[in-house]
């Protein structure tokens, strides 16, 4: 194993993470995510194949990359070796090793939030790579991607549960010799003790630089991620969400809330477990859509920086009819609508496996 990735849901820490790794002597971290160019690339040979079935394999999969929408599949896969006739696992295992050869490190990684959703896609790419998921409190979650995305709360609080229970999957079907699910919470209270352990999952040796988060930026510049392990962080969203809000979210997120060892605020007395229903996503989720049609600008992270991101008219359109028609043939509904079709029950009785 020579490759592996970061990932997690949004606002979860992933990019401290990442920092954090990237001063490791051994591991050459990517700066700009590469694993959803490496998907949708390669993706693309299913839509595109029936078209050209007489051109040279060679030829088309080299066009695909050099064509990457966002030019950076070119600087990681070496197209001159496609004329060696070898499958394109073997490409990119043949370009990362280069790459760490030219670089002197060992172990290439990648930051790509929510790839927990497509671990077979990139596992199709990469079997031997391994997989960091990291885990947040999702109150703390909710919150932060509620204010900083504009997104509505309770959708994100849903999120935060669709996006953790797809990594507990992933690591049932993979193990956690290649699949480690690490806490927030626990690489800001304890670094030393969360990554040496993330060290010992990647083989590696243990560097104590590696818990200086801090990074160099030029004058009138903002770093993404703060200098130091801010504890305060941990629980600031107790301070900024109402009481309302925090019990609403609980519904949605409490068991697995308490999987993970969070503790809940709303008395047991009055909990109930309630995840949101399929009618109010997809509401939820088409009012922001609406709302993003007229915000201009967001703030947002670029080479590590946080920078005010202006978004084109033309590309909020775009984006607005492209989730419009994703929701509506969203295979959620289609559970919805027809359960039986895609399960049989959704409760687990022991009595009958007697």
């Amino acid at each position: 194993m020579n490759s592996f990735f970061i990932t997690g849901v949004q606002r979860s820490g992933t990019t401290l993470l990442s920092v954090l790794l990237s001063k490791h002597p051994d591991i050459f971290m990517e700066r700009r995510s590469i694993a959803f160019r490496l998907i949708t690339c390669f993706n693309s040979l299913r839509d595109i194949l029936p078209y050209n079935l007489k051109v040279d394999k060679s030829d088309l999969q080299r066009w695909l990359i050099e064509n990457d929408s966002n030019g950076r599949l070119a600087n990681l896969i070496q197209t001159d070796k496609l004329q060696d006739g070898g499958n394109l696992v073997d490409l990119i295992q043949q370009s990362i090793d280069l790459k760490l050869k030219q670089n002197t490190k060992r172990i290439w990684a990648d930051k790509s939030p929510n790839l927990e959703y497509f671990f077979k896609d990139i596992t199709l790419l990469m079997p031997q790579s391994k997989m960091l998921h990291i885990v947040r409190d999702g109150r703390a979650v909710a919150q932060s991607m509620s204010i900083r995305s504009s997104r509505n709360l309770l959708l994100c609080a849903q999120q935060w549960v669709d996006g953790n229970i797809q990594a507990l999957v992933n690591q049932q079907i993979a193990g956690k010799e290649r699949y480690l699910i690490i806490h927030f919470e626990e690489l800001v209270k304890n670094p030393e003790k969360a990554l040496k352990a993330v060290c010992e999952f990647l083989n590696l040796t243990f560097y104590p630089e590696i818990l200086n988060p801090s990074e160099e930026s030029k004058a009138n510049e903002v770093n993404y991620v703060k200098s130091d392990f801010d504890e305060k962080k941990i629980d600031s969203w107790k301070n900024d969400l109402s009481v309302k809000q925090i019990h609403k979210i609980e519904k949605i997120q409490g068991p697995l809330l308490d999987k993970f060892g969070y503790t809940l605020e709303t008395t047991s007395d009055v909990y109930e477990h309630k995840p949101l229903s399929v009618l109010k996503r997809v509401l939820y989720k088409q009012v922001d859509n609406i709302r993003s049609l007229f915000r201009s600008k967001r703030m947002g992270m670029v080479d590590r920086k946080l920078v005010e991101i202006k978004i084109p008219f033309k590309n909020r359109v775009y984006t607005y009819f492209k989730v419009l028609t994703q929701e509506l043939m969203s295979v959620q509904i289609l559970k919805a609508m027809f359960p039986r079709v895609f399960y049989r029950k959704r409760h687990f009785d022991k009595d009958e496996l007697q």
